[in-house]
């Protein structure tokens, strides 16, 4: 895992001595971010990620969870929702994708569980998905920044490792206080466009993903049924966090995770992967 080189206004740092060329943490140690558009703290957690502590491997027991990120911080200039979007941006063309049939009704089964506001284009010479971060995170809560002290570390996180939803601070009662019910609501673009990330105030993000393996470059759909997925990104990285400002075209915060598999991306899957595509 490292800082994305798409992010290039972001700088990190903790207490060990990390820059923005070094590898970053997956055990769950908290990092800092600094960008032009938001200030705050990251945690990530990759399982069976190599020197995982115990902590980190407590939170995915008896959990089917891949991998975990979590970030806490401030706005530096006031953003509407659906202006801060998260997702997969490719800076080249998918090999041995399918037509254009198959992914345009792949998209129609699964439209009515996107969010209106969802974007992609698979097929293009720079293939992306993209959605708004509040849309798509598990778990969100706001906090008043003067509750807490610039020392402190995670705040509202219960025993779990989950963050406590909580938009109370949103004053508007019709926001279900439930994350799949918030991930419902601003689905809508109508919702989205008449709520902004306050600079007073500190935002948590809580996202993770039962199905994608950041270690292996799968889908883990089942115990016994794993899809190998590295061949069809032509070497080209995923994003494992991302938040962007899409007026600005600016990233608050991008991570990226390499495998040393991607090098080998000349490599032509065989019948089964092109099938399983």
């Amino acid at each position: 895992l490292v800082p994305s080189i798409r992010g290039n206004n972001i700088t990190y740092s903790s207490p060990s001595g990390l820059n923005s060329c070094s590898s970053l943490p997956t055990d769950g140690s908290v990092v800092q971010i600094k960008s032009s558009l938001f200030e705050g703290k990251l945690v990530t957690r990759l399982r069976d990620a190599d020197k995982a502590s115990d902590v980190c491997n407590n939170y995915f027991r008896n959990r089917s969870r891949q991998y975990n990120w979590i970030v806490q911080g401030t706005f530096i200039q006031r953003t509407r929702f659906d202006d801060v979007i998260t997702g997969q941006e490719f800076g080249r063309p998918f090999r041995n994708k399918p037509s254009s049939q198959i992914v345009q009704r792949l998209l129609d089964m699964l439209k009515h569980k996107l969010p209106e506001s969802f974007e992609c284009d698979f097929l293009a010479e720079k293939p992306f998905f993209r959605h708004p971060l509040i849309a798509g995170c598990q778990h969100f809560r706001i906090d008043k920044v003067t509750d807490f002290s610039a020392e402190d570390e995670l705040h509202g996180i219960s025993t779990d490792g989950n963050v406590i939803e909580d938009t109370c601070l949103l004053n508007d009662a019709k926001i279900p206080q439930d994350g799949a019910g918030r991930r419902k609501f601003f689905s809508k673009n109508s919702n989205l466009s008449r709520f902004y990330f306050e600079p007073d105030l500190m935002y948590t993000f809580d996202f993770y993903s039962d199905f994608f393996s950041p270690t292996k470059f799968s889908l883990e759909m089942a115990p016994l049924l794993s899809i190998d997925i590295m061949r069809y990104f032509n070497g080209y990285p995923l994003f494992l966090s991302m938040a962007k400002d899409k007026s600005k075209g600016e990233y608050l915060w991008a991570t990226e995770i390499w495998h040393k598999r991607l090098l080998n991306y000349e490599e032509t899957p065989g019948r089964l992967a092109r099938w399983c595509w």
